[in-house]
């Protein structure tokens, strides 16, 4: 039997299993806040596995390898101590208190949990669209599965991509939140499997120990072996390898896809078996990363784009059999976090931008509203495809340095911009809603305008604009809440409270 034979009978399978699992969710589906957030009946240790899954995807299991083996140890300082120290921070902190504020307003979405704790619908929409940054990060997906399938199932590059955008795209369409948190949690459940496979497979070069192992790599370039890479395009002091990946780490979380996977869940309870499974799980995740160092020692002047390092590692290590299983553990960990970025995005148009089009004219009933809104979300899937292949191709063919700071410059920005109005949403009572929008807006222009008008040293690692987005913008929210208090507010009435979009 030919390698690509079994490639494809494994893959298959995949797909067949995947399948199952996808239908019996869809099955789930009962109206809108079903397809948004699911049947809320899941096991938070299957959201605990979705969460960690979502955190990782393609980006640590075939991207940010290829930028480790590019830079070395400083890369893995960044990538998988600092980060995931930021994120277990940020899920601690913000998880349970954003989970009750969103079940006071029924909230969906992060955009329409912002409106509704500040009480305004234009905030919802503002960061309704400023959501469509996410789909930066689903162009990363897409490409490093498109370069993994092509290279093990030997298939043209446009074949891979219609396969990794068309199949999830299909079931997310008919079963939204339902299906995904099935799948994501089969998913990661393979996950795990490969991960131990890949942190194992370079368990021979370790046989001298740590020491050893560095020295390995001190001996093709000293540099690669340094906490510090000054000659690096991201990892060139202690600044950016620890400080700007840490602040990244905390406010990655309020991505869409993330936070919102808090109101998956009924009570404080199911919230501390969630942490405490995707904390656990994450952690084995990040260690995947160190598939970066393996590869260059195994391949020291392989001269590759960073990102067709883990797709040629892999046909290097591994038999045709494992090298099968290993490709499903790779499409599982994108297909997992795509999943959760086309329920995010979708849920986001239907609820937030066109349910408060329709409520404001008032000619439809909620319940028509509703119907009308899972059919849109459909359409806009639907057209959102052929863009996501457009941006796609385009990084395939020529990125800048690698696919991951297309992501990153537009994902940092997102929730550089989202950070200051969860915080100050949860921790704070009294803060007024134009400085909150001051703050989102005050993200953005940094965090932009340092980027592509090169200002300062590092202005191309879009961590570091983030970062002092993410200063600027808190130090705006703090100025503005303590010079420009909001009044104390009688208590509302019933009938005139906010709307919920489940009622």
């Amino acid at each position: 039997m030919g390698e690509t034979t079994i490639a494809w009978l494994l893959f298959g399978a995949y797909l067949a299993v995947v399948s199952a699992v996808a239908f019996v969710g869809i099955r789930k589906v009962s109206g809108f806040a079903s397809f948004s957030v699911g049947s809320r009946e899941v096991s938070p240790v299957f959201v605990g596995l979705s969460l960690a899954a979502n955190l990782t995807s393609a980006a640590t299991f075939i991207i940010n390898p290829g930028l480790i083996y590019l830079y070395g140890v400083s890369g893995f300082i960044g990538y998988a101590i600092a980060t995931p120290l930021g994120i277990i921070l940020g899920l601690t902190i913000m998880s349970k208190a954003f989970r009750q504020i969103g079940d006071k307003y029924t909230a969906l979405t992060v955009p329409q949990w912002i409106g509704d704790r500040f009480e305004d619908r234009r905030l919802t929409l503002f960061f309704a669209f400023i959501s469509l940054l996410l789909i930066t990060f689903v162009v990363l997906i897409v490409v490093g599965l498109t370069l993994v399938l092509s290279n093990v199932l030997a298939i043209p590059n446009w074949v891979a991509m219609a396969i990794v955008i068309g199949f999830p795209l299909v079931y997310i369409m008919f079963g939204g939140a339902s299906a995904h948190t099935m799948t994501n949690s089969a998913q990661a459940v393979i996950m795990v499997a490969v991960a131990l496979v890949l942190i194992g497979s370079g368990i021979g070069y370790l046989e001298g120990g740590l020491g050893g192992f560095l020295e390995r790599l001190r001996a093709i370039d000293p540099v690669l072996a340094q906490p510090t890479n000054p000659d690096s395009l991201l990892f060139r002091d202690w600044f950016e390898v620890v400080v700007a990946n840490f602040v990244i780490g905390i406010a990655i979380i309020t991505q869409p896809h993330i936070l919102s996977k808090a109101l998956y869940l009924k009570s404080d309870r199911d919230m501390n078996a969630y942490l405490a499974t995707g904390f656990i799980v994450l952690t084995l995740f990040f260690l995947v990363l160190v598939v970066g160092l393996y590869a260059r020692v195994l391949m020291p002047e392989v001269g590759l784009p960073p990102d067709q390092i883990v797709p040629t590692y892999i046909v290097e290590v591994f038999s045709p059999g494992m090298r099968a299983l290993v490709l499903i553990g790779l499409v599982a960990a994108g297909f997992s976090t795509l999943e959760g970025l086309l329920v995010a995005l979708s849920t986001i148009f239907s609820n937030d931008i066109y349910r408060q089009y329709a409520t404001r004219r008032g000619r439809l009933s909620l319940d028509e509203i509703d119907a009308r809104g899972m059919r849109y979300s459909k359409y806009f899937l639907l057209a959102l495809a052929p863009v996501i292949a457009l941006f796609s191709y385009q990084q395939i063919v020529s990125p800048d340095l690698s696919v991951a700071i297309f992501a990153q410059n537009g994902v940092y920005a997102l929730f550089s911009a989202t950070f200051v109005p969860i915080i100050f949403g949860i921790f704070t009572e009294r803060i007024r809603k134009e400085v909150i929008l001051a703050a989102a807006v005050t993200a953005l222009v940094v965090h932009f305008g340092m980027y592509y008008f090169e200002i300062g040293p590092y202005w191309n690692n879009p961590a570091v604009p983030a970062t002092f987005a993410l200063i600027t913008s808190t130090a705006v929210a703090v100025i503005g809440w303590l010079i420009w208090p909001t009044p104390v507010a009688a208590e509302p009435s019933a009938a005139s409270a906010p709307d919920s979009p489940a009622s």
